[in-house]
């Protein structure tokens, strides 16, 4: 289907692209009509730029063209005078979900990839009729406003804490699929169709063909990308407010926790308060996914004057002030064993603990404080953190040094720091904040008290 009848202009891409400065960038290759037209603009973009670009091809390898089609993609970069990568997804597949499976995949392979060539950015080949169906996909699946802002141009990689500090970027976003083909013919270029496209057992195949059919009828299809752009401008309007609130009611601690000023947070209209909430809750859990009915449960909780667990976090009370602190039974693991105890995750070179500290001293060892903690740290330190939390602290273990906890022993922050500030930004502007944001945030953690 077409969105828009008018002239494909690969400049206006390129002015997207320019945007990105000349950090390492990964493609995303499949040797499809779109992502060919991406890799032959951003390759020139690149070589003219000094950017290294990285064009990643994933074979899933589920259907037997699927290495041939690799194997074309691959030399079309090679011939523009790229290195590809290509990433064989040959091991056990599941029966069920395999489409989900197939995306974490395709997350992990290019989070890996993303570390060990130090890239920033993922450039993927969306264009405008993704975009519209996936507004008409969430629309059908009863999404609520922040579904149906559909996908942004810039974007966090959505995986924690193995994609931090990457990006997914899509310049083609306003370009439709008609547009980029006609060009690429044009251009003298063939492409790949992958059949897959055309497999009705697929919900987005099937949604494609409505809106194919839709279009026909006289259906502005058009129209659905209108309203994920009106959606987004309504979803960073609440989000500007709620950055406002969590300014005004919430202090980020260095142990991990997070004080809620009651009176504040009580004065703040719900919708911005929701948010900033949790935004708080990825803060203190680890958790960067916007989990708005733990933040309903949380928000009930705090009106009633409740200790409540929800979305990772827990509730408490302690000398008077309200605190967010990390659930203790998710941070050691449930008696059930619903919920695994608390790690240290690789993510590329860095060591991450509870998707919350960044550990930059490779040879410490991190555990939980636990409840006999009286024989190594001092009871008196701990006096301003809740009791609720204090099990749950991460104890950093060095040879020939005492114990220390982040945020209350002095001197350890070279070997452990807190990515509270970097959930808060990617749970409430996808972490990419306002100036006046960002500013106040960080002087307010640094004051921060114990």
């Amino acid at each position: 289907m077409s969105l828009d009848a008018s002239v494909f202009n690969p400049d206006a891409v390129r002015a997207h692209l320019e945007r990105l400065g000349n950090s390492p960038c990964l493609l995303g290759l499949s040797g499809g009509g779109d992502s060919l037209a991406l890799l032959l603009i951003a390759s020139r973009w690149a070589q003219e730029n000094g950017v290294q670009l990285t064009p990643v091809i994933i074979d899933h390898a589920m259907r037997a063209e699927s290495a041939n089609e690799a194997q074309f993609a691959a030399r079309r970069a090679s011939q523009l005078g790229l290195s590809p990568q290509t990433i064989c997804w040959d091991r056990d597949k599941p029966t069920t979900g395999i489409q989900a499976a197939a995306r974490n995949f395709r997350l992990n392979a290019f989070a890996k990839l993303a570390q060990n060539a130090r890239a920033t950015t993922v450039l993927l080949g969306h264009t405008r009729d993704d975009q519209a169906e996936t507004v008409w996909m969430r629309l059908q699946a009863g999404g609520g406003p922040d579904a149906l802002a559909g996908m942004t141009m810039q974007s966090p990689l959505p995986l924690w804490p193995q994609g931090r500090g990457v990006s997914i970027y899509r310049p083609l976003l306003d370009t439709t699929r008609t547009q980029l083909r006609d060009w690429l013919t044009e251009q003298g270029e063939s492409w790949v169709d992958d059949p897959s496209n055309e497999n009705r057992a697929y919900t987005r195949i099937r949604n494609r063909e409505t809106l194919a059919q839709l279009s026909v009828d006289g259906f502005d299809v058009a129209s659905l990308c209108a309203a994920a752009m009106k959606f987004q401008a309504a979803k960073q309007d609440v989000a500007e407010s709620a950055g406002r609130v969590f300014l005004k009611s919430m202090t980020l601690l260095p142990w991990g926790g997070a004080r809620i000023d009651h009176l504040a947070l009580r004065a703040s209209a719900e919708p911005a308060a929701l948010r900033a909430l949790d935004a708080v809750r990825a803060a203190v859990s680890g958790d960067p996914i916007r989990r708005p009915e733990a933040s309903h449960r949380l928000l009930e909780a705090f009106h009633s004057e409740k200790a409540v667990t929800a979305g990772g976090v827990a509730l408490t009370l302690h000398k008077g002030s309200w605190y967010l602190v990390r659930d203790p039974g998710a941070i050691s693991g449930r008696a059930d064993k619903s919920i695994t105890s608390t790690g240290v995750v690789q993510a590329g070179s860095q060591r991450i603990w509870d998707g919350r500290f960044l550990i930059s001293d490779t040879g410490s060892v991190i555990a939980l404080l636990g409840k006999s903690y009286h024989d190594e740290i001092k009871a008196n330190s701990l006096i301003e953190i809740p009791a609720l939390a204090r099990p749950g602290l991460p104890v950093i273990r060095s040879e020939g040094q005492n114990p220390a906890i982040p945020g209350i022993t002095d001197g350890v922050d070279n070997l452990m720091q807190t990515l509270a500030v970097e959930l808060v930004y990617r749970n409430l502007f996808e972490d990419r904040p306002p100036t006046w944001f960002d500013t106040q945030l960080r002087e307010q953690t640094a004051q921060g008290s114990h």
